[in-house]
């Protein structure tokens, strides 16, 4: 049999119903605005791709990486990647870019925290969608947290930037 329970046959369906149901009732980009939008997308989607495939790297303050980092040294390393250049420590990095109003984040957006280790802006994570961060955290290295959820840091909550167009 190909699939090794009904639960895997189920979601691959489920998948192709919905793959037919998108490319059915979604217009193909036909115009400059929409091509230009989907790369937007794709563009910030790579950033948070290549910020979780250091998942796992050990936390050192004031480290830069790649083998090791801290969170502002995390995302500036990740930024850096992609053809952006941004300052390296989180404060510095919580005042380039657009303002994002809380809420309004898209993936690659730079999400900051106040009162972590001293006062004013001191920890920045990069934004994965649903609530989550990829961030480069003492206690666990490169890691996602729902920052939204996770008490410590939702209460902590700063503010959020955004670099990538």
């Amino acid at each position: 049999m190909l699939f090794k329970n009904k639960r895997g046959l189920v979601k691959v369906l489920a998948s192709l119903l919905l793959m037919a149901a998108v490319i059915t009732f979604i217009p193909f980009a036909s115009t400059t605005n929409e091509a230009e939008a989907a790369t937007r997308f794709s563009n910030r989607y790579s950033v948070v791709q290549t910020a979780r495939k250091y998942m796992g790297r050990r936390y050192v303050f004031g480290a830069t990486g790649p083998r090791t980092f801290d969170c502002s040294g995390f995302t500036r390393y990740v930024y850096r990647l992609h053809g952006y250049y941004i300052p390296r420590t989180a404060a510095s990095q919580s005042r380039v870019g657009k303002f994002v109003a809380k809420g309004n984040w898209r993936y690659g957006d730079l999400i900051f925290f106040r009162n972590t280790y001293k006062k004013g802006i001191s920890h920045v994570g990069i934004y994965a969608g649903n609530g989550r961060i990829v961030h480069a955290w003492p206690r666990s290295g490169v890691t996602v947290h729902n920052f939204t959820t996770y008490r410590y840091l939702a209460s902590r909550y700063a503010g959020a930037r955004r670099i990538l167009k």
